[in-house]
């Protein structure tokens, strides 16, 4: 297989509503940021494209070798739109396109810590909305490993056991159980090396595929127009 050195990384998966686009190198020495973009909240979101192509002219690429996007979970619109620009940018450049979702980008170093520490595993807990959060699992109680789920925060229980707790609601978390959770002392998203690195073993066959398509675990919140639904057209 040709080696890959050119990886765009698309992201705007956290509920907080942001999107981060990055091109990250990859060579003998690992994974680099030649250059990256972040802008926070839906201006951010409708804006990925031009960031896109910022970042594209400012590493001097012509085009890439692989699209790795974030594809969840979190923010609907978020998904959406980069799953969406990640399909179009691969399709225009005749590259792969993979996803990973946010656990699986954190997934190397939490399992090592997990096992350095010896824990049971480990738990991905992110904001959703409406009280809510979403939970991804190395080794979820009768769960398909790598499952994710949303849950109440009220009705939510922490597994039996030791396990690591990554995300951005640690602290929250820690809350229902502080003596059996452990914070992963590394806080936030996982960085855009993080990310083409996980991309990179999913295209390499080194974890399970997955497509890249959004993982909507909460369905869309549609509302009603504030004047209500329109007549039916005559």
């Amino acid at each position: 297989m040709t080696a890959i050195h050119r990886i765009v990384v698309l992201d705007a998966a956290p509920a907080t509503v942001q999107a981060r686009v990055a091109c990250v190198l990859q060579d003998a020495s690992g994974f680099h940021v030649l250059s990256a973009r972040t802008q926070a909240g839906h201006d951010g979101i409708g804006n990925m494209a031009c960031l896109l192509d910022e970042i594209l002219k400012e590493a001097q690429w012509d085009r890439p070798d692989l699209v790795v996007v974030v594809i969840g979970p979190g923010s609907f619109t978020g998904l959406r739109t980069s799953c969406s620009l990640a399909a179009g940018l691969a399709f225009g450049y005749d590259c792969p396109v993979v996803g990973v979702t946010r656990g699986e980008a954190l997934a190397d170093a939490l399992s090592a810590y997990v096992t350095q520490h010896n824990l049971d595993g480990w738990l991905c807990v992110t904001a959703a909305r409406s009280g809510r959060w979403f939970v991804e699992s190395a080794a979820p109680d009768s769960l398909t490993s790598g499952s994710v789920v949303a849950v109440r925060q009220a009705d939510w229980d922490a597994p039996s056991g030791h396990w690591l707790i990554a995300g951005d609601v640690v602290d929250d978390v820690l809350l229902k159980a502080p003596g059996s959770l452990k914070a992963f002392p590394i806080p936030g998203e996982a960085g855009m090396q993080e990310i083409a690195r996980a991309g990179l073993n999913r295209l390499q066959g080194h974890i399970a595929p997955r497509p890249a398509l959004p993982l909507y675990v909460d369905p869309p919140e549609a509302k009603l127009p504030a004047a209500g639904l329109r007549a039916r057209p005559q």
